[in-house]
């Protein structure tokens, strides 16, 4: 094959194939069986059907047509080189090879040999047609003869039979496209080369029975078409019928299922053809892209099962919507993701300056602007053309326009999807976008109506992201879109908004009392405050529908800007979320009926108590009043028989934590120096229990046993259990004890508890969280890590000091091991590596097995 030069990438190509022959010799043989074999495999090929052959002149459509040619093939026979049409023919495609044209040869019936030494073996034939050796055009056939016997072609006489032979030349042409279209197309799209490398082993193309299905799935503007485009460019050539489907949401809409499967038929037969795809396409190797699809009832209309599409074919459906690849069994997905900042630059530089140098001065504006597409190509590619040529100052200002919304086109690319949603569904979408983007999930699921099925609709939808953690994220422009949705409800009218999140429109409406029955959700930063603001519950009245308040501050130590008075005697009754940090009253409103009430958080509040009376907390899961300073007793909590997380962290004057829920599966009491007992109810479900820093603690004993076996096992879903308790000496508890991180263990164990002494010097202390730590069984089960990460601080107050916190760490692994061999317990300590010696280790560890 000819080489290509560089110009190759920026020509402008009509065709594949330029096919030239002697039709005498070959059009009904091997040209014929080769032309459809190219046309089968999708390859656009140009072929001179004229049987006369007019003089030694060729026609300008068919000079036309080899310059615009990637590839030339040359089907060179006994009598090629006896008309004067296709030596003239040859002498312009051998020129062309300058332009990046490609050629490859096949020798039917002749030897290379003899086609290179055209002096001897045409001799006859050049003399025949009347002219001398020595005319220039004679010359120059000559030498295009000679040229194109030194390529690597084909030779008839060597290949096993005429149909192999067809067979390699369209291979062969087939991956001269395919690496040309890699190499001029890889190079635009940036980030593309990832998703290739990912999707090149989901589709498989070595396998040539299996029938393949992938689903491309992202959120809108992600890329997922253009992904799609390049896979459909780079490997439909492969398949002898391919088509791409395009816009079938919008096609279905318009014309209906029928149009969809007529239009897919019609493209890979060549007619109109009745809707029975499986009957059509069975025996048929295809290449076949659906884009968009939102509907299940689309998919199982165009491509129900791979029993439809004969061996080796491959289908990509492209869809916002994870779930309907689910239901129609489509299992090798692949999730387009955003790209990160650095390939969002590099694409938005390309885009603007079309791979050039930004001029100076720009650096900094195309990283401030780019970075507003939080890696959405769809938003890259909208900034881009807008800024086009456009100033510096231009730039300056779009940048600030931006900033404040996106394009109206992006918007509505973003907007199609919640269009699509059930109506709670969009209700779940506008308070996720407004109120608990970048919360958790099962947070988040539990202040919403059936939250966890509408937030897992978001989901599927491509609407949000739920980490391995359990983080709920919200892209920054998904969240823009649901932003601009809640204002044009309202006209733009803020105190008629449904949601509330800008602080200055909430310190407007509470200032000038202003609150509608519209509201449902108020959220203020209290660091944003222009000034303090006194506010009477009463101001609340005018908005009985509130179900969400935030009122939050990141400055622990900073008084509210925000002060209820006194007289105060409720809140609104619908509230599910409750956030009021510095919380400035010494008890809640005393007519305050919390029978909604989900989430109570007042951190670093003024409380001493909750309330003056017994509250209805029925329906209370998390209550967080940490670093709530002068908090000296809780409520009894027994008939709260939802609550699951208790965080009083830091409540220095809290003496006592009874009178617990069995429902409780988190504890945190980190710091709580005055606490003297906490007493665990019966088959408890705590799975996390902090007391570190709970100095004053008596009847540890008793308290670590009640931990240990007074748990619900059978109904706990984690198989591992922690507690930090601050401790000197092992418990007896631990028959076997050993110094060091290291103890061995028995076989066939069915659970076990483990204890780990660690030390830490003064004025560090350590902290505990639930990602603080991992356990789990080597493969062999034979060996259980333990991976202590704790939370390492300082403390002002202990400067100086050298005494030694030590904190007594419980582990209590559930679940059987089938091991008939001893194994080891191992633990182990990370601390951050900026803290030189480390202040903290692994001093001893015990066991306590429970056999089989």
């Amino acid at each position: 094959m000819a080489s290509s030069s560089s110009s190759s990438s920026t020509r402008f190509w009509k065709y594949d194939v330029f096919l030239s022959f002697r039709g005498k010799d070959t059009r009904k043989n091997i040209v014929s069986h080769l032309f459809w074999a190219l046309h089968n495999s999708g390859i656009l090929t140009f072929k001179d059907d004229q049987r006369i052959e007019p003089g030694d002149s060729i026609s300008d459509e068919l000079i036309k047509a080899i310059h615009t040619s990637r590839f030339a093939i040359v089907v060179i026979s006994e009598n090629y080189a006896a008309s004067r049409w296709c030596l003239e023919e040859l002498r312009e495609i051998m020129e062309a090879v300058e332009g990046g044209t490609n050629v490859v040869p096949i020798f039917y019936g002749v030897n290379p040999c003899d086609v290179r030494h055209p002096e001897r073996s045409f001799a006859t034939v050049f003399a025949s047609m009347g002219r001398p050796e020595t005319d220039d055009k004679v010359l120059k056939w000559r030498e295009a003869l000679t040229n194109v016997a030194d390529l690597s072609g084909f030779v008839s006489s060597t290949c096993v039979d005429e149909a192999t032979m067809v067979e390699k030349v369209v291979r062969k042409i087939s991956d001269g496209l395919l690496t040309e279209y890699t190499a001029n197309n890889m190079e635009d799209i940036v980030g593309m080369s990832s998703h290739i490398e990912s999707l090149g082993s989901l589709l498989d193309m070595e396998s040539k029975e299996e029938v393949r299905f992938v689903g491309i799935s992202g959120m809108g503007g992600v890329g997922k078409t253009t992904i799609a485009q390049y896979l459909y460019g780079r490997f439909s050539r492969l398949f002898p019928a391919h088509y791409f489907l395009h816009d079938v949401k919008k096609i279905y809409r318009e014309q209906g299922l029928s149009y969809l499967q007529e239009k897919l038929l019609s493209k890979i037969q060549n007619r109109v053809g009745s809707q029975e795809i499986k009957g059509r396409l069975k025996h048929r190797k295809v290449f076949v892209v659906l884009d968009d699809v939102d509907k299940v009832e689309q998919l199982q209309g165009l491509a129900k099962e791979p029993s439809w599409f004969g061996p080796g074919s491959r289908i990509i459906i492209t869809t916002r919507d994870k779930s309907l690849l689910d239901i129609c069994k489509v299992d090798t997905v692949y999730a387009v993701k955003c790209l990160d900042q650095e390939d969002a630059l590099r694409m938005f530089k390309h885009n603007v300056f079309g791979g050039k140098l930004p001029p100076h001065g720009f650096d900094q504006l195309l990283i401030r602007v780019s970075r507003l597409a939080h890696g959405l190509p769809l938003a890259l590619k909208a900034y881009s053309l807008y800024l086009h040529r456009k100033t510096k100052e231009e730039w300056k200002k779009a940048a600030c326009m931006f900033e404040k919304a996106p394009q109206k086109n992006i918007l509505d690319t973003l907007r199609s999807s919640y269009e699509g949603l059930a109506m709670r569904d969009k209700i779940a979408f506008l308070y996720v976008a407004c109120l608990f983007n970048g919360d958790h999930f099962l947070r988040a699921s539990t202040l919403l109506d059936d939250g966890e099925s509408r937030i897992k609709v978001l989901e599927e939808q491509s609407l949000v992201d739920i980490s391995a953690e359990g983080s709920l994220t919200m892209h920054a422009l998904v969240e823009q879109t649901g932003r601009e949705i809640v204002l044009e409800e309202s006209n733009h009218v803020a105190q008629k908004q449904r949601i509330l999140w800008d602080s200055v429109n909430v310190y407007n409406v509470l200032r000038d009392n202003t609150g509608t029955r519209s509201i449902e959700g108020l959220v203020l930063n209290m660091c944003e405050m222009p000034e303090v603001l006194h506010i009477a519950g009463s101001r609340f009245r005018q908005m009985p529908n509130v179900k969400f308040l935030k009122f939050y501050t990141h400055l622990a130590n900073r008084p509210s800007n925000l002060k209820l008075l006194r007289d105060t005697t409720s809140l609104p009754r619908m509230l599910r979320l409750l956030h009021w940090d510095a919380y400035p009253l010494t008890l809640l409103p005393s007519e305050f009926c919390p029978h909604s009430l989900v989430e109570l958080t007042l951190r670093y509040s003024n409380l001493q108590i909750l309330c003056s009376r017994n509250l209805n907390l029925r329906k209370l899961k998390r209550l967080d009043v940490s670093r709530s300073k002068d908090m000296k007793e809780l409520p009894n909590l027994s008939m709260a028989v939802q609550l699951e997380e208790l965080v009083v962290e830091g409540c220095e004057k809290l003496k006592f934590l009874v009178e617990l829920p069995r429902s409780l599966n988190y504890l945190n009491a980190h710091g709580c120096s005055s606490l003297q007992t906490v007493s665990l109810p019966s088959r408890h479900s705590i799975n996390h229990l902090d007391l570190s820093g709970c100095s004053q603690l008596n009847q540890v004993q008793q308290l670590i046993t009640q931990f240990l076996t007074g748990g619900q096992h059978e109904e706990l879903e984690a198989s591992l259990r922690f507690a930090c308790i601050p401790q000197i000496v092992m418990p007896n508890y631990f028959d076997n004890q050993s110094p060091g991180a290291t103890i061995q263990l028995s076989p066939n164990i069915m659970d076990f508890a483990a204890c780990v002494i660690v030390a830490c010097r003064r004025p560090f202390h350590l902290q505990f969280s639930k990602t603080s730590y991992s356990g789990k069984w080597d493969e062999g089960g034979g060996v259980f890590q333990i991976n202590l990460k704790p939370e390492l601080h300082r403390s002002l107050e202990m400067e100086g000091e050298e005494a030694i916190n030590s904190y007594l760490v419980l582990i209590q692994v559930l679940g059987s091991v089938n091991n008939d061999q001893a194994g080891n317990f191992i633990s182990t300590l990370q601390l951050p590596l900026t803290v030189e010696p480390p202040p903290a280790e692994i001093i001893a560890c015990g066991v306590r097995m429970n056999l089989m």
